[in-house]
């Protein structure tokens, strides 16, 4: 009795061992030689940035000036996300009791072993909410080390020359990544003071003082009528939830925040360790996260891009900025002006003053029903606002041509091909030509709009000093 008794027990270890081993699977994303790394705002700035090469030696010419302006480096979610992140655990428990007890899963065994293995970051804790990781600091240093690189003459001055009014920092939200910036720069996280400015900042967070963009946002979320919510309704976002909980073993839909905290963990992960795959990953194709990809995309297109007018006034201060800062020196007051200038805030921010310039444009406009037309898109939050996304200007003196100041924009650490100039390459007069209408018909008071409750008196001060010193600041451009 007892002999059959464990010839019964091994016969059916055998065929359940059998039964695994031959389980209908979608792909083995352990296996996967080339993972898609393009994970939208929360890309790796690892696998975006164009630093691998040195930027271009323009010959004749010698920089004078470098402005920047950064997003965040690597950082811990929110505080509401990293509780959806941490209530994956019961879902992972539910998604392993499915493919073993039920046989209904379709992941291969090493995507489940990794995912079995799987418990929350040590980063995943409220205190942590939004810090920045050990590799957002690594971004920040490397960053700001390549530059030094590229640009010694500006960049690598004697100990008295590193003061504030050779360099300036300003910062909006984003101090860790900015103290992370300088000491790459110049060895000390406190090498110069720098500024750090409040919640009604008209320079780097313009978007936050406006009434408009904030009740246009609210209505369209309250509403469900944004091309993101059209996207989340159409045929390929419907797949996707279809296709994944299947994958999973539910025979049924799941929801679409669990989507979203499964995706969050597979980036956020991912980006905080390089060189490992996070088990969430293999919860989704190479075609789910190319669809996942597009729906923040088009997110970000009408939050901060050029789907909407009023994201593009909102870059204007930004603009008036450097534009300020480079009038200056082409008119040989090199002296009044600082070497570099590095300004630290968000991803709204960065594409608020994209649009305004015109990078990365596309002829058409992403909407929820073009998605496969939009393949070879320009507006890619994956490369234009990732973790540590960035925009540098250097103004160039030259000793030949007619025109003899220049500006090159580097997006990411890679050359910006404007149209209009050469190789990327920008006469001055060209650039003054092209953003002197943009500033002067640059009018935040479309801000102001007084039966909005949400608008305060304050605010409107703010916003009419601010448009009241653009266009008196500007005017010297012609």
């Amino acid at each position: 009795m007892r002999n059959n008794s464990l010839l019964l027990v091994i016969s059916l270890l055998i065929f359940s061992s059998v039964y695994v081993f031959t389980r209908d699977v979608d792909f083995c994303f352990a296996d996967e030689d080339d993972p898609y790394l393009y994970m939208a705002t929360k890309t790796a700035y690892h696998f975006v940035h164009g630093g691998k090469t040195r930027f271009q030696t323009i010959p004749h010419c010698r920089p004078v000036q470098i402005w920047m302006v950064a997003a965040h480096g690597t950082r811990c979610p929110t505080r509401d996300e990293i509780d959806k992140i941490v209530g994956l655990t019961s879902l992972k428990e539910q998604i392993i009791h499915n493919h073993d007890v039920r046989g209904d899963g379709h992941m291969c065994n090493r995507d489940l072993e990794n995912l079995r293995r799987w418990y929350p970051n040590a980063y995943l804790v409220p205190e942590r909410a939004e810090v920045l990781t050990p590799q957002g600091v690594e971004d920040m240093k490397l960053l700001a080390r390549r530059l030094q690189s590229n640009f010694p003459e500006l960049l690598q001055p004697n100990d008295s020359n590193i003061t504030a009014t050779n360099y300036k920092f300003q910062t909006a939200g984003a101090r860790e990544s900015l103290m992370s910036f300088m000491e790459g720069l110049f060895g000390s996280r406190h090498a110069v003071s720098y500024e750090e400015t409040s919640n009604n900042d008209t320079l780097l967070t313009t978007y936050k003082t406006c009434a408009l963009w904030e009740n246009v946002k609210s209505e369209d979320q309250s509403t469900k009528s944004t091309e993101r919510n059209n996207f989340e309704n159409g045929s390929e976002f419907q797949n996707l939830l279809k296709n994944v909980s299947r994958r999973l073993g539910f025979k049924y839909d799941i929801s679409i925040d669990l989507i979203n905290a499964m995706y969050d963990t597979c980036r956020y992960e991912k980006a905080w360790t390089v060189t490992t795959l996070s088990p969430w990953c293999a919860v989704f194709s190479k075609e789910e996260l190319y669809i996942l990809e597009y729906r923040e995309d088009l997110d970000y297109y009408y939050k901060a891009g050029y789907g909407r007018d009023i994201n593009a006034r909102l870059g204007c201060p930004l603009l008036h900025d450097m534009m300020k800062h480079f009038w200056n020196i082409a008119h040989n007051k090199i002296s009044e002006e600082p070497t570099g200038i590095f300004y630290f805030s968000d991803v709204v921010a960065l594409q608020n003053l994209l649009t305004i310039i015109g990078i990365n444009e596309d002829h058409d406009q992403l909407t929820a029903y073009n998605f496969r037309d939009m393949a070879k898109r320009q507006w890619r939050t994956s490369l234009i606002s990732s973790f540590a996304a960035n925009l540098v200007a250097v103004f160039y003196k030259c000793n030949e041509g007619f025109n003899r100041n220049k500006v090159m924009f580097y997006l990411a650490e890679k050359l910006v091909r404007y149209n209009g100039c050469q190789v990327g390459l920008c006469d001055w007069e060209f650039l003054k030509g092209q953003f002197s209408q943009l500033a002067h018909n640059c009018k935040l008071d479309v801000c102001w709009e007084p039966n909005k409750a949400s608008s305060s008196l304050s605010s409107y001060v703010i916003i009419l000093l601010t448009c009241f010193s653009l266009v008196h600041g500007l005017a010297s451009y012609h």
